[in-house]
């Protein structure tokens, strides 16, 4: 019986020196990638309401709207504007028009249009833009809603 345990113990540590040779290793490397394209995207917008006014011939009214746009990080982008420059009545059959103008800043000195763009760079999170408008022309016009409909636009 000891020879037979004996044996078996010599078998064991033969077998496993012998696995344990016999076995390796090998190594590889891979790469993790991705690829981050810029972009920019309108994410909400506010109108620019003037609210109610008389009629007059005071042009002094002003109002201010948002954008609100999220660009990739460093990105550079510009916000062109298009609209007709005119609120029209909503009224059938009325021509009567309000004009107005955008401006990119609160003191309303530099125009906001499809010439004149507004230039940022994209922090990567969610930027609020201001839009700030003042009437042009008087308010001596047939009552009703006045409206025009503005295309913002941001090249990246």
């Amino acid at each position: 019986m000891k020879k037979i345990i004996l044996s078996s113990v010599i078998a064991t540590f033969a077998f496993s020196s012998i696995a344990a040779h016999a076995a390796g290793t090998d190594t590889t490397q891979f790469q993790v990638k991705i690829t981050v394209n810029e972009s920019c995207k309108f994410t909400s917008k506010d109108d620019v309401v003037f609210g109610a006014v008389d009629r007059s011939t005071n042009t002094d009214s002003s109002a201010t709207g948002q954008l609100n746009v999220t660009c990739t990080l460093n990105t550079p982008y510009k916000i062109a504007l298009a609209g007709t420059g005119a609120m029209k009545n909503t009224n059938t059959g009325s021509t009567s028009t309000v004009p107005y103008k955008l401006y990119q800043d609160a003191a309303r000195k530099t125009e906001w249009d499809a010439i004149n763009l507004l230039g940022k760079t994209g922090s990567g999170k969610d930027q609020a833009i201001s839009v700030y408008a003042k009437l042009t022309g008087d308010t001596n016009v047939e009552a009703g809603n006045y409206v025009d409909t503005v295309v913002a636009t941001v090249t990246y």
